[in-house]
């Protein structure tokens, strides 16, 4: 007996893949579906470093909107007493804490809705020829897996 796995994201296509095997031949009995329970989670960082990334960094937003109020502290403050050196510094202050606070209230929003997401499906064909390895293969592909495995 041959094996062939496939790795999913919770969606549709999970089940319009079953779907396609069975139609493809394969009975119940051949495939199988389990559901993964996330044991790890990861905790969140404020900063990304060059190492470790998750795609949703703080620095980004806080550079943006310092940058821009820094400007328009130096534009603006030349009119007044303490000069457009300082206002401008207290721009960027400023401006960091505001980038700051949009950042993380967007990152709350997007984790809490992720959070709700978390979960795969694997997916195990028992396959007899190579023939059937393949049509599975071009099956679980088709509904864009995640990883596939083989087994035999």
């Amino acid at each position: 007996m041959k094996y062939i796995y496939g790795l999913f994201k919770t969606s549709l296509k999970t089940e319009l893949a079953v779907y396609a095997l069975q139609e493809k031949g394969f009975v119940s009995d051949l495939v199988k579906v389990v559901p993964l329970d996330a044991c790890v989670k990861g905790k969140p960082v404020l900063i990304d470093d060059m190492y470790k990334s998750d795609g949703l960094s703080l620095f980004d937003g806080m550079a943006f909107s310092a940058t821009v109020f820094m400007l328009l502290g130096v534009i603006f403050g030349s009119i007044l007493y303490i000069g457009s050196i300082t206002v401008g510094l207290f721009g960027l202050l400023l401006g960091a804490g505001f980038g700051y606070l949009i950042d993380k209230s967007i990152r709350k929003r997007q984790h809490r809705t992720d959070a709700r997401l978390i979960g795969e499906i694997l997916l195990s064909v028992e396959c007899k020829t190579d023939e059937e390895i393949a049509t599975a293969e071009t099956i679980l592909r088709e509904f864009q897996v995640v990883a596939l495995g083989k087994f035999s």
